[in-house]
């Protein structure tokens, strides 16, 4: 036997009130006029109730009660402020108060959730978050308020025919183990410059690819021989073996591969153009422009102003990490470099 399709629930639109009230004044029923609509009788019984209010003729003076869509319409849209979820922050303005500080200090609403739920402290979900931000429950806090936004528009990348050979070794023949940042010691290299009379100063910025670990070290000029100069600087701070590898790209400060060589195990050059294969960097390169915006000229910047730009950087929590921060990896990392260095066998 079939049977005839139910028709999907819908509610009740202004047309339609609109049509209530017209038929209501034609005399109509409630079953005629469910029939012409597509309600069920029960649910044009319950609008009419709603909406009827007493009315005035205009030629007796007498009140009667009628159907009136304004009315209606009025109550539906009071009774829809009831719905939806409740609001779980509640009276909890020391949570406020505590989320309004951290993304004021750089951390994003998914970090502040994250590093508490691992806290075991109460939090609301990280959409939820971004929600009462944009509803403006958490005080002090706007959209423009945050470092980086939710939703970002993924970039398409391609490769560039090389027109010369690299001054090194290829990127192509880097070991895929590095890839994978199972290991580490295998960094990315940067310069970061500035404008107008900083224009010659220079950031030499690393990024350990397992750990996220920053390092910035201010170069006397964007130049290989004194990115080579930086980079003997740089590696006496640390046990040795810290750098296995280092990735960079065709820039002219990089270009004396066997200065660099001489540093470091091993020395790779992205393609041209190509700055997604040091995808890491990058990133964290748009972390140092939140503190040295592009544009800024980098003659007064000293190296303890780079120091506490990395050392802010490498305290922060972050999602890719498990939240946690770049620092303490790092330093997990040297106390077995350490032990291995102490203990070879």
């Amino acid at each position: 036997m079939q049977t005839q399709k139910e028709k999907k629930y819908s509610r009740m639109t202004w047309i339609d009130r609109l049509n209530i009230e017209k038929l209501c004044k034609q005399g109509a029923s409630y079953s005629t006029i469910a029939r012409k609509l597509g309600f069920a009788v029960s649910s044009v019984y319950y609008e009419i109730q709603r909406g009827l209010c007493e009315q005035r003729d205009g030629k007796t003076w007498k009140t009667y009660k009628a159907y009136s869509s304004t009315v209606a319409q009025d109550d539906a849209d009071w009774q829809a402020t009831a719905r939806g979820c409740t609001i779980k922050l509640g009276h909890n303005h020391n949570y406020s108060k505590i989320v309004s500080a951290r993304i004021h200090s750089g951390e994003s609403p998914d970090v502040i959730v994250g590093t508490m739920r691992a806290r075991k402290e109460w939090t609301v979900s990280t959409p939820t978050l971004y929600r009462y931000i944009d509803k403006g429950y958490i005080p002090d806090v706007t959209n423009k308020d945050l470092w980086q936004k939710s939703k970002r528009k993924k970039r398409k990348y391609r490769k560039i025919k090389a027109s010369r050979a690299p001054k090194g070794t290829s990127i192509e023949r880097r070991p895929l183990v590095i890839d994978s940042r199972s290991t580490f010691g295998h960094w990315e290299m940067d310069s970061v410059i500035g404008k107008a009379r900083g224009k010659k100063e220079s950031l030499l910025v690393l990024t350990e690819r397992k750990t996220r670990f920053e390092i910035i070290f201010r170069a006397s000029a964007k130049t290989s021989a004194a990115t080579v100069s930086a980079l003997q600087k740089i590696l006496r701070r640390f046990p040795e073996h810290t750098f296995q590898s280092i990735t960079v790209d065709n820039g002219s400060e990089f270009q004396d591969a066997d200065g660099i060589q001489a540093l470091v195990p091993a020395l790779y050059y992205c393609h041209p153009y190509t700055s997604c294969e040091r995808g890491t960097n990058e990133n964290n390169n748009r972390l140092v422009r939140r503190f040295l915006p592009k544009g800024r000229s980098m003659k007064n910047v000293r190296q303890k102003d780079c120091d506490d730009i990395a050392s802010r950087m490498n305290s922060m929590h972050r999602k890719i990490l498990g939240y946690r921060t770049a620092a303490e990896l790092f330093e997990e990392q040297l106390a077995l470099l350490r032990q291995h260095n102490a203990d070879p066998a």
